[in-house]
């Protein structure tokens, strides 16, 4: 067994004691401190984004990488799809059919989420034992939620609405979304701005893990927290915010709207918990990402080619505003069936909707007053219709 990057190039053979810890971690044999240095291992395995590839075979490397599952805290290893398969006899031999026709199954869109009701983010460490889930559908339903609740709270606090008369500074904004986290509870009567910083440095980190710490409302639970702020961009398994080089670990999954990553600025939900029943160290789990029109404005952006039209746009409706005509600009971020879509009122009499990408994404939307900006010969033919659209007979 010896561990490689993701070239397949060679960073070192694992000693035969690694070796033998790793086939009894495969096999389910191992625990106390055996399992918590099988562990370590697999964990520094993991952060590296390094993978393992098995010697049971002579022609060719099974590869396995180190998976976690967020919701268990479980560390386990998986074949990578499209590998050799292991030999037989091999110890790491497993089926991943099931867990193939699982993953293949599409992700459901984001839902709205009720206030009020718990969110239950995370589920509970599994007891010693009951066997570890392993990344089912029900952990991705989980996943999933955290997104859903990052646009739900884009839209219940108004976010995802421009107008010049209802403009808010960055604090502002940020008053509005822990105002709405009041009325979501992590646990039966946990509010979720209780244990929410929204700010996502190691100080915040460590005083929101002092607080989780203390804390006796979680009673029999997994204790969790989340944080939120606008972050430069997520890279790989590193969330990259305020300058920091070296970037912050979060051991779980990205999980981002529209289906593409976008580069940042990024309004960033991070769940923050102990990987393991009884421990005190606490790691960034999930993170999910909604692109913003700017650190200053957090106007959800579709996609990043969106961002300078979009500006114009803001500025086109600041201008109309001090000509005495108020335009308001909405973007549906749950439950619109063309997500780039830009819809603009003014004074509820005139409403026009407009895409700012290239490309089509869906259906046009079924309305008459619809226009594409990639239509246009320029921006500022662009910008001269919706003004002319807005300010006629004005």
């Amino acid at each position: 067994m010896r561990i490689i990057d993701k070239t397949a190039a060679q960073v070192r053979s694992l000693t035969p004691a690694e070796e033998e810890l790793l086939v009894g971690f495969a096999s389910g044999t191992l625990a106390g401190p055996r399992l918590l240095q099988a562990n370590q291992l697999l964990m520094k395995v993991r952060s590296a984004n390094q993978w393992l590839a098995c010697d049971c075979r002579s022609d060719a490397l099974p590869v396995l990488n180190v998976t976690l599952n967020g919701n268990t805290g479980t560390l386990f290893l998986k074949n990578n799809p499209g590998t050799a398969e292991h030999a037989p006899g091999c110890p790491f031999t497993k089926d991943e059919r099931e867990a193939a026709e699982r993953e293949s199954q599409p992700t459901p869109p984001a839902a709205w989420l009720p206030p009020d009701t718990p969110l239950r983010l995370i589920g509970d460490f599994r007891s010693g034992s009951a066997p570890a889930a392993t990344g089912d559908n029900h952990e991705r339903r989980e996943q999933q939620r955290l997104l859903a609740l990052l646009l739900t709270w884009i839209e219940t606090s108004g976010l995802n609405l421009y107008a010049t008369h209802l403009k808010k500074d960055l604090t502002g904004q940020f008053a509005e979304l822990r105002s709405v986290a009041s009325r979501y509870p992590l646990l039966e009567r946990v509010p979720a701005s209780n244990y929410l910083e929204t700010r996502l440095d190691m100080k915040h980190m460590m005083m929101l893990k002092a607080r989780l710490r203390e804390a006796t409302v979680f009673g029999s639970h997994r204790r969790h927290g989340l944080l939120l702020d606008c972050v430069d961009q997520v890279k790989g398994r590193k969330l990259f915010n305020h300058g920091n080089a070296d970037g912050l670990d979060f051991q779980g999954h990205h999980l981002y709207w529209g289906g593409n990553r976008t580069a940042g600025p990024l309004l960033a939900l991070a769940l923050y918990s102990p990987t393991s029943a009884g421990s005190q160290f606490y790691e960034l789990i999930h993170v999910a990402s909604v692109p913003v029109l700017s650190r200053a404005h957090l106007f959800p952006v579709y996609r990043d080619e969106e961002r300078e039209p979009l500006k114009a746009l803001v500025s086109l409706i600041d201008w109309m505003a001090s000509k005495g005509v108020k335009v308001q600009m909405r973007r549906p971020v749950i439950g619109g069936e063309v997500m780039d879509e830009l819809v603009l009122t003014s004074d509820q009499d005139r409403v026009l909707s407009v895409s700012l990408l290239e490309q089509p994404i869906g259906p046009e939307p079924d309305t008459e007053n619809f226009k594409r900006y990639a239509d246009f010969k320029s921006p500022e033919t662009f910008r001269k219709y919706v003004a002319g659209f807005f300010m006629r007979e004005r």
